[in-house]
Order: C-alpha cells, then structure tokens, then sequence
C-alpha cells in the first residue's frame, strides 16, 4: 500500500479480528431491524468445522434473501456517509470504488488489496454481502442461468480494466463486448438478470451472483429456517439446513483439505493510522 508507506500491515489473525468487527457491527444491526441473514461459505464452514475462521482464511462472507438486502442496503450507513462502517453497491466515489453484483460492508479506518486479481476497485477492509435469488423453475435451466450469471459478471469486471486488445486471460471478443457499454450498464444488466425470477413460483433459489455456478442453486427449503451458530466467542445466525448447504458446496466438508489446497484471497490490509 504505497500511500501508507509507514503503517504496518496487519497479519493474519489481526485481519481476522477486524473482519470480526464488521460482523458484530453487521449482526446487531440486522437484528434490531429485524433483518434476515447468514454466515455462507466458507464462514459458514469455519463456523461448524473451527467455530470461527478457517485458519487460513482472510476474508468473510453473509448472505441475506434478497428482500432483506435491499432493505439492508437502504437502512445501513452508505459511502460517504461519515460513519466508520458503510455499505458499498454499485458505489462510485473518489474514495469507494465499488461495482459488483453484491454487495459489501467496509472498514473506512482500513485501506486494502486482494493481490490475486487486481481489481480497480477501492475500498478498506470489507465483507461480503450476497443476494439470493431465486432461480428458474426447470432444473434443466439451471446451468443456462448460472452461465449467463458469470458471463455477464465477467463482462461487468472487463469493463472497469483498461482496454488491452492482447492479453493471455481475456479473450479479445468478450473485452470488445465488455468495452461498448459502462460498467453502470453492466452492473443493471446483471442485477435485472439476477432478478427476473424473484417473486414467481419457483422452488428454486440461491446465493447466483456469487458466480459459481449451478453449485449456488437450492431447493428454497434450504434458506426458509435459521439457527444460532459459534464462531470466534459469538453467535450469529446461520441457515439451520448448514448441511445441505455445505455439502453441496464442499463435500466431505468436516474433512481438512490437503495442504497445498488451503488458499486465501491474498488480502494485504492496514489501518490508515497507527490507533487500532
């Protein structure tokens, strides 16, 4: 982080506990507004296997029905707004850059960077927030759906990186694509396709916008029932049918994974001044 040349950079457990901080921020606030969410992925799985972070872990996800996070996104403090925790979603500022198809809670004391993808976007330390939406009533449509899902979420990432005609990952057709329309385009783009089955009579439904695929699509039984769950000395909430969820996910996910699997998302993160 060259524009805080002399703070530290906070190790690992230390980036764990501010995480940690945001979550019980996040928690107390959608509980004195009555609002639904869950620890998902690999929270969730640190949550049961750890009672808290995968050891090796950086970052931390919720999810919440889509109702609730257009409700939470609404009520919670937003960018700009002064407040130590605030909301980004599709924010555009010269201090929050932020356009995706979830959302996030950030810490405006911290200054972060995932080192693995090198996005434009600016914001501090942060949670995941993801939407779940519902999903098409055919199963056979499923795979068609979470395809468009990250294609267009692809199309969203191009179109905030400068225009490279050749590069080994990018194919050029989809950055040509990508670059006729404006990330603001993209991002209603994607946020009308995610959406257009909410509200209909489908059993199906998921955390999509995560972009992996057909993994992220459940019966809606799954997601109707919550439960308390440990993690780090708390409890939060957690969808009670955890199983299914990890299951689908992981697999056999009480067992550790070998060694050279166990990744993070490379996050390097300070505090902008030396008082935490």
């Amino acid at each position: 982080m060259e524009d805080y040349p002399n703070i530290k950079q906070l190790s690992l457990r230390e980036l764990q506990h501010a995480l940690l901080d945001i979550l019980v921020e996040v928690d107390k606030f959608c509980r004195e507004n009555r609002i639904s969410y869950s620890l998902t992925y690999g929270t969730l799985l640190g949550a049961i296997r750890h009672k808290g972070f995968i050891p090796w872990d950086d970052d931390l996800d919720i999810m919440m029905p889509r109702k609730d996070f257009e409700h939470f996104m609404a009520l919670f403090p937003q960018s700009g707004s002064g407040s130590r925790f605030t909301t980004l979603y599709n924010t555009d500022t010269p201090d929050s850059k932020c356009i995706l198809c979830y959302g996030k809670v950030e810490d405006t004391t911290s200054v972060c960077n995932e080192l693995k993808r090198k996005y434009l976007y600016k914001f501090g330390i942060n949670i995941d927030i993801f939407p779940i939406d519902s999903a098409p009533a055919d199963p056979a449509e499923h795979y068609k759906f979470a395809r468009t899902v990250s294609r267009l979420r692809h199309r969203l990432y191009l179109s905030q990186r400068p225009f490279f005609p050749f590069t080994f990952h990018d194919p050029i057709i989809p950055k040509i694509q990508a670059h006729r329309r404006s990330p603001d385009e993209w991002f209603h783009i994607l946020e009308n396709y995610l959406t257009q089955y909410n509200g209909k009579n489908t059993p199906y439904s998921g955390p999509v916008s995560g972009g992996m695929g057909t993994i992220e699509i459940y019966r809606n039984e799954v997601f109707k029932k919550y439960t308390e769950v440990e993690f780090e000395g708390h409890s939060f909430r957690a969808i009670a049918d955890w199983d299914t969820f990890l299951r689908q996910q992981f697999g056999d996910y009480m067992q550790l994974p070998p060694e050279d699997k166990r990744k993070s998302h490379a996050i390097v993160a300070y505090f902008k001044e030396d008082t935490q």
